[in-house]
């Protein structure tokens, strides 16, 4: 056992600031589903393949976002400003306008 009097040693880690990294639709029950765009070929074929796939079709705009590379969901708002943040957004046209502010639409990061 080591002697409390000796300096404990810290070992400062680094986090890396949270990116954009994929598009996910959220189920009601919190589960989610991620593909290269919302609703695009990857993400059907999950939805099919899936026992409980039902319930990740037909989300309305809300459960539409992002995830991070840390797996935290994201809204379309909350996506777009850590997108910006990044300088993840290549084509800021495809962006649209919500009530909390601009929204991120995969077309908007490639």
């Amino acid at each position: 056992m080591g002697d409390i009097n000796q300096p404990m040693y810290l070992v400062k880690v680094e986090i890396p600031p949270r990116r954009v990294v994929c598009a996910a639709i959220r189920a009601a029950d919190g589960d989610l589903l991620l593909g290269i765009r919302h609703y695009s070929a990857d993400m059907h074929r999950q939805i099919a393949a899936r026992r409980d796939g039902e319930k990740f079709k037909y989300r309305l705009d809300s459960d539409q976002g992002f995830v991070d590379q840390f797996g935290t969901f994201m809204s379309r708002e909350e996506a777009y400003r850590v997108a910006a943040q990044q300088s993840q957004i290549t084509r800021p046209l495809a962006c649209g306008k919500g009530l909390d502010g601009p929204k991120l639409y995969s077309e908007g990061l490639y």
